[in-house]
């Protein structure tokens, strides 16, 4: 996440809930994990928390083969190598590395949402893209984009480079409560 939170998250084999094929579920945090009993290899129960967001809600115990691992969260950040530290009180790990590139990425696509300057045409492929070939940093390096450097992007042609640029110009004029 953009604070560097860690959240655990189930890989399954695909399955329809709700009417949606699901692959992936969310295991919350590691005081879940261990109240639930989750272990690598169990055949678990899935369901759409608030019919949007797939969560583990408990193990089919019967299914155990006694080759299912206990979970333990990393101690490292997969993606940087930082250390990731449990603070006191709360329920998430984090990456202490405000400079890792997960976090870099999850904070620019928030601050290009509809929730906030919603910068229409900056979506997530986009923004993981501009970081992993070091257009942005931060998102202050939405405003000193270049047209040259955008459109040498994969999958991005002229139209799509000034519309984009447009967009970015556009968010400038947002009021004080969309910026904050």
């Amino acid at each position: 996440g953009r604070t560097g939170a860690r959240t655990p998250v189930a890989h399954l084999e695909p399955v329809s809930v709700g009417g949606v094929v699901v692959s992936r579920a969310t295991l919350h945090n590691e005081d879940e994990i261990a109240k639930k009993d989750v272990r690598e290899g169990d055949t678990v129960l899935v369901q759409r928390a608030g019919d949007v967001i797939p969560e583990v809600v408990k193990m089919v115990l019967s299914k155990r083969t006694g080759k299912e691992v206990p979970f333990k969260m990393p101690d490292t950040c997969p993606v940087c190598g930082s250390e990731v530290v449990r603070l006191e009180g709360e329920a998430a790990r984090r990456c202490i590395n405000t400079s890792c590139k997960a976090q870099v990425k999850e904070r620019i696509k928030h601050f290009a949402s509809k929730d906030a300057l919603d910068i229409d045409g900056l979506g997530d492929k986009l923004v993981e893209q501009m970081v992993e070939k070091g257009l942005i940093t931060s998102y202050a390096d939405l405003f000193t984009l270049r047209r040259d450097r955008l459109i040498s992007l994969e999958r991005m042609a002229e139209k799509s480079g000034d519309n984009l640029l447009a967009a970015v110009e556009n968010s400038k004029r947002t009021t004080l409560p969309r910026f904050v």
